[in-house]
């Protein structure tokens, strides 16, 4: 039996408004690592920040309705019709709270900046209740990805900004490894002109006993999540074991069964979101993803490089 000890902190992305978002997928981990025969003394802290700014999405879902009103008010020729003058109003709504509102809300330099904050300030607790603990892993989702990125290795933000505290954290630790779930950080790379070199300055500067593990997890069918190898091979340095892994399973049943009968385009749309909360579910899906962090966490980069897609 092998003894492991270590720190895991979640970061959450878009449309959490649980703390315990993380609690099924935790206790999956857990499985995975007795599977391995490691006595587990992994101390986890699911970080919270999906609480901040609610008022601003409920703001702009409200104007929507207050214009929605006064449109049907001057048009009562059309009452029968009203719902058809601005289609889909309850999918727009829940894809502004759900998705578009917390994105759009972290891209405002302040807002980000407190989020950033809030999530400093959970860390500090988190490695002050384990001060004997030194190794410390890093789990994102969706923009949660984005907002370890910008904690970690951003060098485009203010010198007052909370990540350099958390920087400065990590260089009384073991940062031994992140794992990305459902990542956009293909496009925001794109957007921003991200510099993934920004990682090799960090590692020179704090301590990474082993060789430093990240992987990039991807359902299938998560429309968010995009591989990263080809667009970051030639700007990460040899301290850094990298690689993309696909979990290759359908969302659901009813994208399974359109699928199955040629409506591509519609099971898109019908597996897309379950997809992109999978790795948290209490499913297959989920026991992939914990088995896939489970191997990053105690560094079997063996298991990782054999192979990329995990079967079916």
């Amino acid at each position: 039996m092998h003894e492991i000890s270590m720190l895991v902190f979640f970061i959450h992305g878009v449309n959490t408004t649980k703390s315990s978002y993380a609690q099924a997928l935790i206790k999956n981990i857990e499985k995975e690592l007795s599977k391995n025969q490691y006595e587990t003394k992994a101390n986890f802290y699911s970080s919270f920040w999906g609480n901040l700014f609610n008022n601003k999405k409920q703001q702009t879902v409200s104007y929507i309705e207050e214009d929605f009103k006064l449109a049907c008010t001057k048009h009562q020729e059309y009452e029968w019709l009203h719902d058809d003058i601005y289609r889909y109003r309850k999918r727009r709504s829940q894809f502004i709270n759900n998705f578009l509102g917390d994105f759009l809300i972290y891209q405002n330099p302040e807002r980000g900046k407190a989020i950033r904050k809030t999530i400093l300030e959970q860390f500090n607790l988190f490695i002050k209740d384990h001060y004997d603990q030194k190794q410390i892993h890093f789990i994102a989702h969706s923009l949660g990805s984005l907002i370890l990125w910008d904690i970690l290795f951003s060098d485009t933000l203010s010198e007052d900004d909370p990540a350099f505290s958390f920087r400065e954290q990590l260089k009384q630790l073991d940062i031994a490894s992140i794992t990305t779930l459902g990542s956009p950080l293909l496009f925001l790379k794109q957007m921003w002109d991200i510099d993934f070199s920004s990682i090799n300055l960090l590692l020179n500067e704090v301590n990474t006993k082993n060789k430093f593990r990240w992987i990039n997890v991807i359902h299938s069918s998560d429309l968010i999540a995009y591989p990263l190898k080809a667009a970051i091979k030639d700007e990460i340095g040899s301290k850094i074991f990298f690689c993309d892994q696909y979990v290759w399973q359908d969302a659901n049943g009813t994208e399974k069964a359109l699928n199955t009968v040629g409506k591509s385009d519609l099971a898109m749309v019908v597996g897309a979101e379950d997809a992109h909360s999978s790795y948290f579910y209490d499913n297959l899906d989920g026991a992939i993803a914990a088995r896939l962090i489970t191997y990053n966490l105690i560094g079997k980069t063996d298991k990782l490089s054999d192979r990329c897609v995990t079967p079916r």
